[in-house]
C-alpha cells in the first residue's frame, strides 16, 4: 500500500473514530441517558426494625423532608430513636429544632431525638458517626438520605469505622427541591448532580488507588 493510500486509510479511521465519538455524545445528553446517571447515584436497602435512625445534615434540605422520612420510619418502629447531625442555624441547634419538628407531628417521647455533634469532610462525619452510635450500644443503624446522595453515602458507611456498628442500611428519600427525571433542566438539581458525580468519582478513585482518609477522633454524643 503507498504512503497516500495509507494516508487515506488513517483519514478514514480518524473519521470514523469522531463519528462513534459525536454519537457517543448524542446518546449522553440524550434524556433517557441521563436519567439513567442520575439512577445510578441511587442505592436502597431493605429496611428492617434497627436500634437507630440518623439523618446527616443537607443544608438543601430546606423544608425538613429528610426529617419527616425519619419520623415515618420511626412511627413504622424501624429504629428506636432518632439521631441527627447537630448544628447551630441562626441561633438554635438542629437537634431542638427537629425535636420541636418531631412533638409537632405526636412523637412524645422523651428524647426520641438526640444529637452528635461531627466534623470534617463527608468521610470523616461518616467514621465519628458509626463510632460515636457504636458506643451508645447501635447495632443496627439506618442513614436516611436523599436519592441524589444514596449512592455515594452507601461507599462513605461501608467503609467508615469498622467498630462502628455491625449493619448500616441507607434509606434514600425523593426530596422535592431534586428534580430526578428533569434534573437536566433545573438548575439546583443540576448543579447538586454535577457535585454527587465529582465526589462520587472522587471516592472511586481513592478506592482504586488505596488511599486512605485519617481517621479523627471520635466525639461524645450529646445525648446519653
Amino acid at each position: 500500500m503507498g504512503k497516500a493510500q495509507k494516508g487515506r486509510a488513517g483519514c478514514g479511521c480518524l473519521l470514523f473514530a469522531l463519528v462513534l465519538c459525536m454519537i457517543a455524545a448524542g446518546a449522553l445528553v440524550h434524556p433517557f441517558s441521563l436519567k439513567i446517571i442520575a439512577g445510578r447515584l441511587r442505592h436502597e436497602d431493605k429496611m428492617v426494625p434497627c436500634d437507630a435512625i440518623y439523618v446527616p445534615r443537607f443544608a438543601e434540605d430546606k423544608d425538613g423532608e429528610l426529617y419527616a422520612e425519619a419520623f415515618r420510619e420511626y412511627w413504622a418502629g424501624d429504629g428506636k430513636a432518632i439521631w441527627v447531625e447537630n448544628d447551630r442555624v441562626f441561633g438554635f441547634t438542629v437537634k431542638d429544632m427537629v425535636a420541636r419538628m418531631a412533638k409537632e407531628r405526636g412523637i412524645k417521647e422523651t428524647n426520641a431525638v438526640r444529637g452528635i455533634a461531627v466534623e470534617g469532610d463527608d468521610a470523616a462525619k461518616a467514621h465519628l458517626a458509626r463510632h460515636a452510635l457504636a458506643r451508645q450500644g447501635v447495632k443496627k443503624l439506618i442513614v436516611i438520605v436523599p436519592d441524589y446522595a444514596s449512592k455515594r453515602y452507601q461507599m462513605l458507611y461501608s467503609e467508615a469505622a469498622s467498630d462502628g456498628p455491625a449493619m448500616v442500611l441507607i434509606k434514600p428519600v425523593h426530596v422535592s427541591y431534586f428534580k430526578l427525571d428533569k434534573w437536566w433542566r433545573d438548575d439546583l438539581s443540576r448543579s447538586m448532580m454535577e457535585k454527587e458525580l465529582f465526589r462520587t468519582a472522587l471516592l472511586y478513585g481513592k478506592r482504586i488507588t488505596g488511599l486512605k482518609d485519617e481517621r479523627p477522633k471520635a466525639p461524645v454524643p450529646e445525648d446519653r
